[in-house]
């Protein structure tokens, strides 16, 4: 990846850590899974965003060893009600009606004060290229010493050892090499079982039902991942209500939102199963690093709290 393209996507790297999943996206979601008493349970979705917390300012304090001191991220733009599971459909229409996809989605007033507010990435370009260059090394390893790993599905995902990036990881979890392999097949686990669970023929059946319930409702759209894509990331607080109130009533309507859940549990159980050495170790080391975690994130809260007081009294007397 060229350096350019890096810089532009840095400044989300720390505040991917506060914001929850986009449509759609399970590989964020663990919870989905069916519970399995042989295994070590799974992170609650408050003790993910911890150790993501954690991560971040280890992160920062590496970097700030390295001569480089990156601003706290911003506080996500939207918070409040966690919403339910939906890596096959959103099925809880209350909850829809009242919050919409909930953090996945954005108004667009909402992407503009993010974009305003880029600490992180205002620090970055006001870097000479040289430093800039020597900041993503730091950050990211520069592509040495990279460990690599075979997916579930077949695919091949790498990360430097080197680089704060991982130095925190390694810190966290006790072993980045570990850690990283464990991880990313726990993630992909989910994400092949949710690839099966799609072409499933009792979903694609289902599916047919719900694709004319929402046609019905002038939305025509094949599969709520269309139907999701189709809204994007940003939309009018209306039309992503249309949208997740649309998505969700036609699936308890139509049997998909049961057919869904069975679906899912079946083909997680089965992946899960496979690669069950690997979901054992990412889920225990995930809860043997939450203590720790807990201590970062509650020491560090006074600065943050701080931080964000100075940039919000900065920015009022410009």
């Amino acid at each position: 990846m060229r350096g350019s393209s890096v810089l532009s996507l840095m400044p989300l790297l720390l505040l991917a850590t506060l914001t929850a999943c986009g449509p759609g996206d399970a590989t964020e979601r663990p919870e989905l899974a069916a519970p399995d008493a042989a295994l070590p349970r799974q992170a609650t979705t408050g003790e993910l965003t911890t150790l993501s917390l954690a991560e971040d300012i280890l992160e920062r304090r590496c970097m700030a060893r390295a001569g480089f001191h990156l601003p706290t991220a911003p506080e996500p733009a939207r918070t409040g009600t966690e919403p339910p599971p939906m890596a096959l459909v959103l099925a809880d229409v209350p909850w829809a009606r009242e919050h919409g996809y909930g953090s996945r989605v954005r108004t667009p007033g909402e992407i503009a004060r993010l974009r305003a507010n880029d600490p992180v990435g205002d620090y970055l370009r006001a870097l000479t290229p040289q430093r800039r260059a020597e900041a993503l090394r730091a950050w990211q390893g520069g592509g040495v010493d990279t460990v690599e790993v075979t997916l579930p599905g077949g695919a091949t995902t790498g990360r430097s050892t080197r680089g704060c990036t991982s130095e925190a990881r390694g810190e966290l979890y006790g072993e980045f090499r570990t850690w990283f392999g464990a991880d990313a097949v726990d993630r992909g686990v989910t994400a092949l079982a949710m690839s099966r669970a799609l072409t499933d023929p009792a979903y694609t059946k289902a599916l047919r039902r719900w694709s004319d319930c929402v046609a019905g409702r002038g939305l025509p759209h094949e599969s709520p991942g269309a139907l999701r894509a189709a809204l994007g990331d940003s939309a009018p607080a209306a039309k992503e209500v249309e949208y997740a109130v649309a998505e969700a009533s036609c699936a308890v309507g139509s049997g998909l939102a049961a057919v869904a859940g069975d679906v899912e549990e079946r083909h997680l159980a089965d992946v899960r199963e496979r690669y069950r050495a690997d979901v054992t170790n990412a889920r225990r080391m995930r809860l043997a690093a939450l203590p720790k975690a807990e201590r970062i994130v509650r020491d560090e809260e006074p600065s943050r709290h701080n931080t964000q007081k100075n940039n919000t009294q900065k920015r009022g007397t410009r």
